[in-house]
C-alpha cells in the first residue's frame, strides 16, 4: 500500500502535463483564428441554408397553390374594372365531386361555414377537417377572390395548404342568381367552371359581376412538400459541412505555412531567454510584415548581445585590475601595522577598518569576475560524477563551524548522482548555508534536505526567521538587490549581494534552476539538478 500514493501522485501529474500542453495548443494564435474561421463559416453557411430553405419552401407552396387553383378551374375576370366570380348551375355535391384530384380533399361551405358537401379524394380525415379562419371566409365571400394558407392539423401532420375560392351556386332549381348584365354585352355566359369562347381568334368573352354564395375549399398535406424540404436540408447540410471542412482544413494548412515563421521567431525567443545570445531567425526577407519582424528581432538580439559583452567585459576587466592594487593596499596595511603605527589604539582600529574594506572589495572583485565568466560561458568548469546527498552532507558538517548556536540537520533520500563541477557547486551551496545562518536566529534551525524528483535532484536549504517581503523575492537574484523591508534588509554585513546571483550562475551552468520561497515557518532555497544518466 505504500507505493498506491506515489503511482497515483505520477498519474495525476502526467494528466496535468497532458492538459497543459492541450491547453497551450488550443490556446495558440493558430487554432484561435481557425476556431473564429469556422464559426465564421459555419454562421454563413447556416445562413445560406436558412435562406435557401425559405426560398425553396415558399416556391413549392405557392406552385402547389397555384396547382390546386387550376384544379379549382378558378375565373376571376375583369370587365371595366369590375371583377366578378363565374357562376355555376351544379349543385353542392356535384361540385364537390368535379374539383380535385388524387388526395385533394374538397369541401364546399355555405356561408355561415357549414360544410355543404365534401371529397376526400383519398385525403386522410384531418386534411379534410382543416380549415381557414371565419374572417377569411368572411373575406373571400365579400370581395369575391381566393385565398390560401398553410394550416397546422397535428403531430402526425404537421401542415395543410388551403385555398378557398367563391363560386355561386344554384338557387334550388333556377338559374344563379345575377345582379344583372347590360344588353349591349352580349348573351350570358354558359354554365360552368371555364370561360366561354366567342367570337373568331378564341377572344374571351367577359364575365358579369356575380355575388358568390358559397366556398369551394381544396386542401392537401404538406407532407410531400416538407419530405423534400427535409431530403434538401439534409443534401445541403452535408454539402456544407464538407466545404467547411475542407475550408478548415484549406485554412488550417495555411495558417500553419504563416504561423511556421512566427514559431521560429517564438523558439529562438526561447533560446535567446535561455540565456543562447546566437540565436538568431534569419527570415527570409519576403517584404511582408512577418518578415520585417523577424528582422527588428534579430537586429534587437544583437544589440543586447553586444551590450551584455560589454557589460561583461566591463566587469571581468575592472575585477581584474581591482585586484592587483587591492593587493598592494592590503600588503601596505599590514606593514603598517606591524610598525608604530599600529601600536596606539586608534591606529590599529584605523588599519584593522582598511584590512577589513580591502578584503570586502577583494571578494567583491572575485565575485565580479565569477560571475562575469559564469554567464559568459566559462569560470572553468570542470563537471563530474557527484553523488548530492554526500556533497550536501559534508558541506553540512563543514558549515557547522560557522553556524554557532544555531543547529544544522541534513536529510537524505537515496543515492542522487549528478554531473557538475564539485567545487563551484560547493560554493553556491556555502554561499546558501551563509545567507541562512546570516538570518536565522540564534538557536535557531537550518535544514539541508535532497531527494529525487522524477528525472531531477532536488537540493534545499531551509532557515527559520523572519519571513521574505514577497515584494522581493523575484529580485533576490539580481545583481546587487538588497531587500528594503524587514530585519533581512541590514546592509552593514560586508556582502555587496552577488552571493544569491552566483547561485543562479552555477546552477544554470550545471544545467538546473533555483528558485525561492517565504513564509512564517521557513525560507527554502532550492536548487534542482538534472540526474546524471547511468
Amino acid at each position: 500500500m505504500s507505493d498506491v500514493r506515489p503511482v497515483r501522485i505520477g498519474r495525476l501529474g502526467a494528466l496535468r502535463g497532458r492538459l497543459g500542453a492541450l491547453r497551450w495548443r488550443f490556446g495558440s494564435l493558430r487554432w484561435r483564428l481557425g476556431l473564429a474561421y469556422g464559426i465564421v463559416m459555419g454562421v454563413a453557411l447556416a445562413l445560406v441554408l436558412l435562406v435557401a430553405s425559405a426560398i425553396v419552401e415558399r416556391g413549392l407552396i405557392e406552385s402547389t397553390a397555384d396547382r390546386l387553383e387550376i384544379e379549382a378551374g378558378l375565373i376571376v375576370t375583369e370587365s371595366g374594372g369590375r371583377k366578378g366570380v363565374t357562376p355555376t348551375d351544379l349543385a353542392a355535391g356535384d361540385l364537390a365531386a368535379l374539383l380535385g384530384g388524387q388526395e385533394t380533399a374538397v369541401v364546399v361551405l355555405d356561408p355561415a361555414g357549414a360544410t355543404l358537401a365534401a371529397e376526400a379524394n383519398g385525403a386522410s380525415a384531418s386534411v379534410l377537417e382543416a380549415r381557414l379562419g371565419a374572417a377569411t371566409y368572411g373575406t373571400i365571400l365579400a370581395t369575391g377572390q381566393s385565398a390560401n394558407g398553410v394550416v397546422p392539423v397535428g403531430a402526425t401532420m404537421p401542415r395543410v395548404l388551403i385555398v378557398a375560392v367563391p363560386v355561386q351556386l344554384r338557387a334550388g332549381n333556377g338559374p344563379p342568381t345575377d345582379r344583372g348584365r347590360p344588353a349591349e354585352k352580349g348573351p350570358p355566359p354558359g354554365r360552368g367552371l371555364s370561360k366561354q369562347a366567342s367570337g373568331q381568334g378564341g377572344e374571351a368573352a367577359a364575365t358579369t359581376e356575380t355575388v358568390p354564395n358559397a366556398i369551394a375549399q381544396l386542401a392537401v398535406s404538406l407532407a410531400p412538400v416538407d419530405a423534400t424540404l427535409a431530403e434538401l436540408q439534409r443534401q445541403m447540410l452535408i454539402i456544407g459541412l464538407s466545404v467547411l471542412v475542407f475550408a478548415l482544413g484549406t485554412s488550417w494548412l495555411v495558417a500553419g505555412l504563416g504561423f511556421r515563421s512566427l514559431n521560429r521567431v517564438a523558439d529562438v525567443a526561447d533560446r535567446v531567454a535561455g540565456g543562447d545570445l546566437s540565436a538568431r531567425a534569419n527570415l527570409p526577407d519576403r517584404g511582408d510584415e512577418i518578415g520585417r519582424l523577424g528582422r527588428a528581432f534579430d537586429g534587437m538580439v544583437d544589440r543586447v548581445e553586444r551590450n551584455l559583452r560589454s557589460q561583461r567585459q566591463f566587469a571581468a576587466d575592472a575585477s581584474h585590475e581591482l585586484r592587483s592594487p587591492l593587493t598592494v593596499l592590503g600588503g601596505y596595511v599590514d606593514i603598517l601595522a606591524r610598525r608604530d603605527l599600529g601600536r596606539s589604539a586608534a591606529g590599529t582600529r584605523s588599519l584593522r577598518a582598511m584590512r577589513r574594506e580591502i578584503d570586502r572589495l577583494s571578494r567583491l572583485a572575485a565575485d565580479l569576475l565569477l560571475l562575469s565568466q559564469l554567464e559568459a560561458g566559462g569560470g572553468n568548469l570542470q563537471p563530474r560524477r557527484v553523488e548530492l546527498g554526500e556533497l550536501v552532507g559534508d558541506i553540512g558538517a563543514a558549515a557547522r563551524v560557522i553556524a554557532g548556536d544555531r543547529e544544522i540537520t541534513i536529510e537524505r533520500d537515496g543515492p542522487l548522482p549528478v554531473d557538475v563541477d564539485p567545487d563551484r557547486l560547493t560554493q553556491a551551496f556555502m554561499n546558501l548555508i551563509d545567507n541562512a545562518v546570516r538570518h536565522t536566529p540564534e538557536s535557531g534551525l537550518i535544514t539541508l534536505t535532497t531527494r529525487r524528483e522524477g528525472s531531477s535532484a532536488v537540493a534545499i536549504v531551509a532557515n527559520e526567521g523572519d519571513p521574505i517581503d514577497p515584494r522581493d523575492l523575484p529580485h533576490l537574484f539580481e545583481r546587487f538587490y538588497r531587500a528594503e523591508s524587514g530585519e533581512r534588509s541590514d546592509r552593514t554585513d560586508g556582502h555587496a549581494g552577488l552571493g544569491l546571483s552566483i547561485v543562479r550562475a552555477i546552477a544554470e551552468a550545471a544545467g538546473g534552476i533555483v528558485s525561492v520561497s517565504s513564509d512564517q515557518r521557513a525560507t527554502r532555497f532550492e536548487i534542482r539538478l538534472p540526474l546524471g544518466k547511468a
